[in-house]
């Protein structure tokens, strides 16, 4: 017997190939094409929660800070934000795996354009990527404390997507699987 109307559905998209590779930088960027993750104009309602799963290959630049974030909005610069602490990074080696998984859930829908919506998650970078004195699960956001953020759901281009920072040298990023998932 089902347990009521919640479900799990997976949305597109489901790549059958590996991204473009993407340089990371000081500026944050999407692990994909944002155009990949974007969700339709008033798709959000109360309680409606979205889980995002990727697997990136990373290959680090000169000494530095990784910084992972889950982002709402449209393009490489989201509106909504959430990051993990930077942790110091292993220079100039690769490529090893990071695992990112995140969910964002709307907490409430005001009139017309005012909404507002919770996001959560972990970074997991392979234990070859971060120095060892910093090796563990990274939070975000990293202040333990519930992130409640407003935006407008009415925009037709808002994308979920996990986003990351290295300062340093550049290194490379490549998503290597994704899975976006309705939860209710």
């Amino acid at each position: 017997m089902a347990d009521g109307i919640y479900y799990r559905d997976t949305r597109m998209p489901i790549p059958v190939v590996d991204e473009s590779s993407i340089a990371t930088t000081t500026t944050a960027k999407a692990a994909w094409p944002v155009a990949r993750t974007i969700l339709p104009a008033n798709y959000w309602t109360v309680n409606k929660t979205v889980a995002l799963t990727a697997i990136l290959k990373q290959t680090t630049g000169t000494a530095g800070n990784l910084t992972y974030s889950m982002g709402l909005g449209t393009g490489d610069n989201p509106a909504v934000l959430v990051s993990t602490a930077a942790r110091a990074k292993v220079a100039s080696i690769g490529p090893f795996t990071c695992v990112l998984q995140g969910w964002a859930t709307c907490r409430s829908l005001g009139v017309g354009t005012a909404a507002t919506i919770s996001m959560w998650g972990f970074a997991s970078p392979s234990t070859g990527l971060i120095l060892p004195a910093t090796t563990a699960t990274m939070p975000f956001p990293d202040a333990g404390t519930t992130v409640v953020s407003t935006f407008d759901p009415t925009i037709a281009t808002l994308a979920l997507t996990f986003q990351v920072t290295e300062s340093g040298g550049a290194g490379t990023m490549v998503c290597v699987g994704l899975l976006m998932e309705a939860l209710n």
